[in-house]
């Protein structure tokens, strides 16, 4: 009896049924009774076929389980033929559907595993319905060409793959399948569905006279065809087509459970396993090694990086600095193995489980890392840094403990930039925790307005006068009180805020010049404070450009403080930055003079018009004499250079009348005032004689 084939998907706990294939549209004919018999029927599947009366037609029921704990009904029309032979037929296809149905059931599906099955189904069609070829061809991906998985040959029962039929070369036969449900061809020397195959192709496959084609059908459209090819000139039955479209149709639900395995497989990978370097990654590291805490019960967790991967990976190309991360996932892996545990969690970052077994020679094992790789023709060096946690002191779990080691190398990143090894210690939780908490209130302190500006006053003590003022940047914590710019300008530099901080305050600058100018006091200048990340950022000079027109203050008058540091750090960009100050009028002062390298060597190609003396220099002058003949050395050398000088720090009488007799007359410091609220300012000034 001939077949037409439907599965229906039967969803157990929403109580859905769904198509998976349905040419006759059995589903929508369903009554509710019918409904109820095949829940009935799927509370103990079996694979024992029933028959149904749906809709008046006959049908063939058989239900199989999947692991997922969900049924498959697979429904087949029946045809009442008087031929008996006809049995046969219908009991090698129902053994032929058990095999599928067990096949699918498992997970370990895989394209080497269906071969055999592909195979086994060939070979049953070619016995079904008497024909010297059957090939079971797919689309590649792009549907431009038709690649064998099977092709069996009766006559000299052989099995070949791979052959390819290209969609350019045979568009006609192409499109014949695309909306039928089989292609039945009698002669195919006359057919022009498959004239461009004639005669080329039938005589290459051993003189094919006949040809009888169904598509394979798949949820998203035609996945492929399955090609029954005849040597003898055949009238295909419409038996005949039906059972190749019932066999293609199993052919599709093979392959249908075969993609979404593999899907489900590739969704795992990405979910467990790092893509380029095919270590696992955190989720993978995290679940094996929570596995093997509980055998061992001790442990060690490295949480290392490249140094300076950016450099490299700058200077040998993005493919290089990949090649660069694949060799030190191989050494790892290597010096590391089972039951130990490597994994990548991002860019040049690497986690490391050392079990208990295997902890005392870490060490020299990674001194490997440090052998010299060989990319791209050239000997490429490198280092790492680790931070280091135990379990269980540091960490009932792996992720605390990799919590721990990653905070250990962050505070030993502080201390240098290469060959860091930082072991765990609760007080470096305290201080990440503390720095957190300060990065993020000095986010709300800039919304809230929490900053205020200081100014400390630059006199002249030779005649008593005001030259001018520093600013200088407070924080009024609503709970900390006042806070020193020393505790909270270096989260501001690592967070970026240090760009609208200084911002601020040049803004804040620009008002108190305009005030000073609308009481007349045109000359007063005051010096503010950039940052080195601030003073070379490609905004800056925008910026104050801008506030010059705002404000309509003399250049002049506003004073950039920089730390030589910031100048000796990166001379050019410096030395361009300072050049393009100068030209837009402002004056370029270097704050902490004397404590930087080399700094009396660059004095000379940077055009700066002051110098402050830092105030450690000015803490020991009068019990110091070599702090004093360096101070007096700034002081001869800024006028040689006819350069501004500053004694910053300046407290007692006797540091001042020292300072005066070695020729500094401009002091900043306690002696004079405490740095105060700009609002103190102007009481403060009428105590003093101006200029």
């Amino acid at each position: 009896m001939g077949q037409t084939i439907a599965i229906i998907h039967m969803d157990i706990q929403r109580k859905q049924l769904s198509p998976l294939l349905d040419r006759i549209s059995v589903l929508s004919k369903l009554s509710k009774q019918d409904t109820t018999l095949l829940w009935q029927k799927s509370a103990n599947p079996h694979y024992t076929p029933f028959q149904m009366i749906i809709d008046g037609d006959s049908y063939e029921v058989t239900i199989g389980s999947t692991p997922s704990g969900n049924n498959f009904a697979v429904l087949a029309a029946l045809e009442e033929l008087a031929l008996k032979s006809l049995f046969d037929i219908e009991s090698t296809m129902r053994d032929q559907q058990m095999k599928i149905f067990e096949l699918a059931k498992s997970r370990e599906i895989t394209s080497e595993s269906l071969s055999d099955t592909i195979e086994n189904i060939c070979e049953t069609i070619a016995q079904l319905i008497d024909v010297d070829r059957v090939g079971i061809w797919l689309f590649d991906d792009c549907q431009k060409k038709l690649i064998a998985q099977n092709i069996f040959d009766a006559r000299f029962h052989s099995h070949v793959y791979g052959e390819e039929l290209h969609k350019v070369l045979y568009p006609t036969y192409f499109d014949a399948f695309q909306n039928a449900r089989a292609i039945a061809v009698h002669d195919v020397s006359t057919d022009a569905r498959v004239s461009e195959l004639y005669p080329v192709y039938f005589e290459m496959m051993g003189g094919i006279q006949s040809m009888l084609d169904a598509p394979i059908m798949m949820s998203d459209g035609i996945g492929g065809v399955l090609c029954c090819e005849s040597v003898r000139k055949r009238t295909w039955t419409e038996l005949d087509q039906t059972l190749v479209g019932t066999l293609a149709d199993m052919v599709a639900f093979l392959y249908e459970r075969l993609h979404r395995l593999e899907a489900e497989t590739r969704i795992q990978e990405l979910a467990f396993v790092d893509q380029l370097t095919g270590l696992p990654n955190q989720h993978a590291f995290v679940d094996q090694v929570t596995r093997d805490l509980g055998e061992f019960n001790a442990g060690k967790f490295l949480y290392l990086n490249i140094d300076q991967f950016s450099t490299i990976q700058e200077v040998l190309g993005f493919d290089g600095g990949e090649s660069v991360l694949k060799e030190i996932s191989e050494r790892l892996q290597t010096k590391f193995p089972d039951p130990n545990c490597v994994a990548r969690i991002g860019m040049d970052h690497f986690i490391l489980y050392l079990n208990g077994n295997e902890v005392s020679d870490y060490e020299t094992k990674l001194v490997d890392l440090k052998k010299p790789l060989h990319i791209k023709g050239e000997e490429v060096y490198i280092t790492y840094s680790y931070g280091m946690s135990i379990f269980p002191e540091h960490g009932s779990t792996p992720e605390e403990c990799l919590q721990s080691a990653q905070i250990a190398l962050s505070y030993g990143k502080k201390i240098g930039s290469r060959s860091i090894s930082s072991f765990f210690n609760p007080y470096m939780r305290e201080i990440s925790e503390t720095t957190l908490h300060t990065e993020i209130n000095l986010r709300k302190g800039l919304d809230m307005n929490e900053f205020r500006l200081y100014l400390q006053p630059q006199m002249d003590c030779i005649r008593n006068k005001i030259e001018g003022f520093e600013a200088l940047i407070r924080w009024n914590h609503p709970e900390k009180g006042l806070i020193a710019p020393v505790e909270f300008i270096s989260h501001a530099e690592s967070t970026g805020l240090i760009l609208p901080i200084g911002e601020w305050v040049i803004r804040q600058a620009f008002t108190q010049l305009a005030k000073w100018k609308k009481s007349g006091q045109t000359s007063m200048t005051l010096s503010i404070n950039v940052s080195p990340r601030h003073f070379l950022h490609e905004k800056l000079v925008p910026f104050l450009e801008m506030c010059l027109e705002t404000y309509d203050i003399m250049p002049e008058q506003l004073i950039i403080e920089i730390t030589e540091n910031v100048a000796m750090g990166d001379y050019l960009a410096a030395q361009k930055r300072i050049i393009e100050l100068r030209e837009l009028g402002f004056l370029i002062s270097i704050d902490d003079f004397g404590t930087g390298f080399s700094a009396f060597v660059y004095l000379q190609h940077f055009p700066i018009d002051e110098i402050k003396i830092d105030r450690r220099f000015i803490r020991e002058i009068e019990e110091n004499d070599k702090s004093l003949g360096i101070v007096k050395t700034i002081i001869d050398l800024a006028k040689l250079l006819n350069l501004r000088v500053i004694a910053e720090g300046v407290e007692t009488i006797e540091q001042l009348n020292l300072l005066r007799s070695i020729g500094c007359k401009t002091i900043q410091g306690y002696y004079y005032a405490r740095p105060m609220p700009s609002e103190e300012v102007e009481e403060w000034m009428g105590t003093k004689t101006t200029n």
